[in-house]
């Protein structure tokens, strides 16, 4: 089946491409004259063609657990003939979703392809070895009970300075940042996007605001903190420039004193007030969300980590991540932030509507190639049985696990 321009077989009702105007060929029904349809093949032909098909399908999904949709915009595999059969028989509805590949072959193809890139480096692979580390997780009751009550300082007072706003992100920036939060703070607040010449270790040597690997730039460059308050998407959800600034922080090297602290539960937060814009901004952006056409449809993200361990009985209970969890939609992306590890744990969140997702910040993000959605802190976690071990022939391992996530 080609495209629909030639193919007598095309959508009911639709034009068929020809000037004479004749009416296109109706839809097969189950009780048709088993003759020569189109492509010069015949019904009964292209019927068993697709049994065949449904049935390794079904036997793909028995070896794993995790297939994998096409990018978008992919062709599909399955011709118009065929999807003109698939509505006259719908017990062959597994076809739908035949261009689907296993993630076990994805993974691997990744992890072939870095180690040759280790090999041409370094002369031999070398993966950072497995020390053991677990994931730190809560409770379900901690994520009830919202992100103030873990921040130290009370909830009044965190009231007050969102009051102060700036000023507030301000002062706990200049008494508890580092040195490379200082400078991501001057880079967003008084900063021109794209213009900081620094190039970032952890994000694999980019500078801020600069796209690359042939990203269309999306006019940010050389725009002051107004171009990112004043966009579109910050206009829908209602952001504040404190909302934007404390998001856009999160996005730099500033976010490991951010997340730390939420992780590691020792003391006070030196950054409330900022930690509360992230959480408050990240729940206002899902309004971008509930206007795109996928909005109640199922979407999957992803989540890479290095030589971590799931905590004990986390398959059976869940549990609830305490900082932001950084997602993306590119599962690739996800494989990078799990790279160079022995172990290594990949979460697959699975999602149905809007309200599940995290927020899309790539339109105001310091590194906009990573496609990046995050979810508030104290989202909860909540296993769906679907596990998979995938090993690679150098010995490296991907836990892989499907999740809920509970905002």
């Amino acid at each position: 089946g080609g495209d629909s321009g030639g193919d007598s077989g095309g959508d009911s009702g639709g034009d068929n491409g020809d000037s004479r105007g004749e009416s296109p060929a109706p839809l097969l029904r189950r009780d048709a004259d088993p003759r020569i349809y189109n492509d010069g093949v015949t019904f009964s032909e292209t019927l068993r063609a697709m049994q065949a098909a449904q049935q390794e399908v079904l036997q793909r999904r028995k070896r794993h657990a995790f297939m994998v949709a096409p990018r978008p915009g992919a062709r599909s595999v399955v011709s118009i003939s065929e999807r003109n059969l698939l509505g006259v028989f719908p017990e062959l509805s597994l076809l739908a979703g035949a261009s689907a590949v296993p993630l076990a072959d994805l993974v691997l193809a990744f992890a072939s392809a870095e180690l040759e890139r280790l090999k041409s480096r370094d002369g031999a692979p070398g993966f950072a070895k497995f020390a053991d580390a677990r994931l730190v997780t809560g409770r379900p009751l901690e994520a009830a009970l919202g992100i103030n009550r873990y921040l130290g300082v009370g909830d009044k007072s965190i009231w007050l300075g969102m009051g102060r706003g700036l000023d507030a992100i301000r002062d706990e920036f200049a008494a508890s940042g580092t040195e490379d939060d200082l400078v991501c703070l001057e880079y967003v607040l008084e900063g021109t996007a794209g213009c900081h010449p620094r190039e970032w270790q952890h994000s694999g040597g980019k500078q801020m605001d600069a796209f690359y690997e042939g990203r269309e730039e999306d006019g940010r460059r050389g725009r002051p903190l107004s171009y990112f308050v004043e966009h579109p998407q910050a206009r829908e959800a209602a952001l504040l420039p404190e909302h934007v600034v404390a998001l856009r922080l999160y996005t730099t090297a500033a976010f490991k004193s951010i997340n730390d602290p939420l992780r590691n539960r020792s003391g006070a937060h030196p950054f409330p007030v900022t930690v509360a814009f992230i959480n408050d901004g990240i729940k206002r952006l899902r309004a971008v969300g509930a206007g795109a056409a996928d909005a109640s449809e199922r979407r999957d993200f992803w989540r890479g980590l290095r030589n971590v361990a799931l905590p004990d009985g986390f398959h059976q209970t869940g549990g609830t991540e305490y900082a932001p969890l950084s997602t993306s939609s590119d599962l690739e992306v996800a494989l990078h932030y799990s790279d160079a590890a022995q172990e290594r744990l990949l979460f697959k969140l699975t999602t149905a509507s809007f309200l599940e997702r995290g927020a899309s910040l790539q339109f105001l993000s310091a590194f906009p190639g990573e496609v990046e959605y995050l979810y508030p802190p104290l989202t909860f976690l909540d296993p769906t049985g679907k596990v998979e071990t995938i090993t690679t022939t150098c010995g490296v391992k991907f836990s892989v696990i499907e999740v809920q996530p509970r905002i």
